[in-house]
């Protein structure tokens, strides 16, 4: 998903994360506490995410432009999407097992980097030589979205091995100003590439080379200690000790449950907004091959580009709202904003919708960055791959109804879908008000106590 992030964490200390730290840890980061290392990894890992995003926005919004250029219908998009995160489902437990169990993890992250760089060079020359139709499209999203289960898990894992504390709600959230940029930037481009030229090639190309980009900053992060693999046990064993921690600490718990929720509501958003945009905002049409869809490229780009920059305000003031609020309520409070965000969209016939849009833009990345640095804070160093992937597998597990979504659009009506949708986001934040996740405070930096009371 999209995912979000007290004095000392409501669990009591044993679940502050220096009480995990192994002594072997303790020893090796020297007596400047790995202050400089941690400094220069800070900044490979976030310059490096930046230009993977690029790259990943160019392909995100280009993957489904191509397939809307190819059929216009809405199955076909949600059917792409559905292939992108299926992999989730399929491998994320064990790839958090795996994670796990792998001392050179940073080695592991740049292997998977340079195995996408080729995918999307492949997909580039496909493209080009004209042979690229849909079998090729949901191949590309599904290998795409395997090797994304691995990449964005184990960089989650890797970060507090490489990072000082009070540093990860810094990197998660640049991380996320970053993407929101990025957002913005990479639709344009592609958008503009596509009305001018052969431009499905180039998106892809471009991905490719991001992909090696980020492989070259993953090398120069060191990180201040040796992640320590855990012991050889069964993999059932092995996977179940991380979903039992999962669903022990009740903050993960609700955090991850309301993940869940969210995305069941959220995925017919995600999977038709290109085709939204298209044909509802910018009332083209969008037939199988109609030149008005290609011609527009632009203009549908560059509704992405104003969206992102909206969002990119939320992304922007996140640190000093994590310094202030538990992470509880920012990920709730940050719901709200994405489901009234998308109701406004609903009901709007025009490009105005980029505002409210946006607004919903800065709410996703809210709950994004409380979910992330939640984990990162709550959870054991020798467990951290394991929870991470069941949290995203329970999380992720409403995708494989999204191919529900492309019939409920062609039953409903794309606008009757986006406002039933938005709305259910607004009752999942409600709920969560009751919930121990948002009563029971946990600040971002264990140094932070909150500002007022909670619930």
């Amino acid at each position: 998903m999209f995912a979000s992030r007290l004095p000392q964490p409501c669990g009591g200390p044993g679940y502050h994360r220096r009480r995990h730290m192994s002594t072997v840890e303790q020893t090796e980061r020297g007596p400047d506490d790995g202050r400089p290392v941690a400094r220069r990894n800070l900044g490979a890992i976030v310059w490096g995410q930046a230009v993977s995003l690029f790259g990943d926005y160019v392909a995100i919004f280009a993957l489904p432009y191509f397939m809307v250029a190819l059929t216009g219908e809405a199955l076909d998009l949600t059917l792409v999407w559905w292939f992108e995160n299926l992999p989730m489902l399929l491998f994320g437990l064990a790839a958090g097992v795996y994670l796990d169990r792998r001392a050179r993890l940073r080695l592991t992250l740049i292997t998977v980097d340079l195995v996408r760089a080729a995918m999307f060079g492949l997909l580039a020359v496909a493209a080009a030589s004209g042979v690229a139709g849909k079998p090729m499209i949901f191949l590309v999203a599904f290998a795409a979205g395997s090797m994304a289960v691995l990449f964005d898990s184990g960089l989650q894992a890797l970060m507090p091995s490489a990072l000082r504390e009070e540093q990860l709600i810094t990197a998660n959230s640049r991380i996320e100003l970053a993407r929101t940029i990025m957002g913005s930037l990479g639709p344009l481009v592609a958008g503009l590439a596509v009305a001018v030229s052969a431009g499905f090639a180039i998106a892809f190309a471009v991905n490719g080379v991001t992909f090696l980009a980020s492989a070259v900053f993953l090398g120069a992060v060191k990180p201040k200690a040796r992640v320590q693999p855990t012991e050889r046990e069964p993999f059932w064993a092995s996977f179940s000790s991380g979903v039992r921690y999962l669903f022990s600490e009740p903050h993960l718990r609700w955090a991850t449950l309301g993940a869940s929720a969210t995305n069941l509501v959220f995925a017919p958003l995600a999977a038709t907004i290109v085709l939204f945009v298209a044909s509802v905002i910018l009332g083209l049409d969008v037939g199988a091959g109609g030149d008005e869809l290609t011609e527009s490229g632009g203009q549908i780009g560059l509704f992405f580009a104003l969206m992102a920059l909206i969002g990119a305000v939320g992304v922007a003031v996140a640190p000093a709202v994590a310094r202030r609020l538990p992470l509880g309520t920012m990920y709730v409070l940050g719901l709200a904003l994405f489901g009234i965000g998308f109701v406004l969209v609903s009901r709007s016939t025009s490009m105005l919708a980029v505002i409210p849009a946006g607004i919903g833009l800065s709410g996703v990345t809210w709950v994004n960055i409380a979910l992330v640095t939640l984990r990162q804070r709550l959870t054991p160093p020798e467990l951290l791959g394991r929870v991470i992937t069941a949290s995203r597998w329970i999380a992720w597990l409403p995708f494989l109804f999204v191919p529900v979504a492309g019939l409920l659009a062609d039953a409903l009506g794309l606008r009757t879908l986006y406002l039933q949708s938005a709305a259910a986001l607004l009752v999942v934040a409600l709920a969560l008000t009751a919930t121990k996740l948002y009563r029971d405070p946990v600040m971002a930096d264990p140094g932070e106590t909150p500002s007022h009371p909670v619930g």
